[in-house]
């Protein structure tokens, strides 16, 4: 039920952010970065409006009495002219979740691909901590802390670029499931030919050795036969395509392409 609730609120705040990136019309209410990292999960709706000084925009609810839940938002200053976008989840009258995209992260939160590359599925997040230097920004926290389904997610940005970022996510305080977008900046090309060529139920290397590179794994989650990754190649040529593919342990589960005609 939990990882159910997770990831509903995760789509809802994903849905409602691009909206509110590109909707003029949505209510302005207000919140800055302090008053974000203030909020804490367990707090009653009432504690946060009074603290943020407006009750926010519902932008989604469900379900009656104690399984009522409802998906609160604010926007705030983020980097340059686009808004910060602040997700609050209560179920109950309860915050049991909080996200935001958009506000700068601390100077410290710096991350290369080497750096990226060597943390590993099962670190601790004070491992993680300590090998990168920093705390890194809590961009969504979900559950009781200390329990062992307490999830953050927390993001680095990258050393050479500001929009370039790693994401890791940690559950019960070890490292689960990480991504990365503009960390790993190296071309890797595929043919519509290739594409169309390769199949479900081959292996990764079958995959790596038929396209010719490794392409760009985006994310990665899970151990041993759990272990699922994100593997990204963009289309040859002037074409704009985009083609992922999906393993689950080392072997072809899904594909994927935008962009090929």
């Amino acid at each position: 039920m939990l990882v159910g609730m997770l990831k509903f609120n995760a789509f809802v705040f994903v849905i409602f952010s691009i909206i509110a990136f590109h909707c003029d019309s949505v209510p302005v209410n207000t919140i800055t970065q302090q008053q974000y990292t203030t909020v804490q999960i367990g707090w009653t709706r009432t504690q946060v409006t009074n603290l943020v000084g407006s009750s926010g925009n519902v932008v989604a609810q469900a379900g009656t009495g104690s399984a009522n839940v409802i998906i609160v938002e604010y926007t705030g200053n983020g980097t340059g002219a686009i808004n910060a976008v602040v997700a609050f989840g209560f179920i109950g009258g309860q915050l049991v979740s909080k996200s935001e995209v958009g506000f700068v992260a601390a100077v410290n939160n710096k991350i290369t691909l080497q750096q990226y590359s060597t943390i590993q599925i099962g670190w601790t997040q004070q491992q993680v901590t300590q090998f990168l230097g920093g705390t890194g920004n809590i961009v969504s926290q979900a559950g009781t802390s200390g329990s062992p389904f307490y999830t953050t997610i927390v993001q680095y940005t990258s050393a050479q670029s500001s929009i370039a970022t790693a994401s890791f996510t940690f559950t019960g305080g070890s490292l689960s499931a990480k991504s990365q977008l503009g960390l790993d900046t190296g071309i890797y090309t595929i043919t519509p030919q290739q594409y169309t060529t390769i199949q479900i139920g081959w292996t990764r290397a079958q995959v790596t050795k038929w396209v010719g590179s490794s392409g760009n794994v985006v994310s990665e989650a899970g151990t041993g036969s759990a272990n699922t990754i994100t593997v990204e190649y963009s289309g040859t040529g002037a074409t704009t395509a985009v083609v992922a593919f999906g393993f689950v342990d080392g072997k072809l589960v899904s594909e994927a392409e935008f962009g090929f005609k």
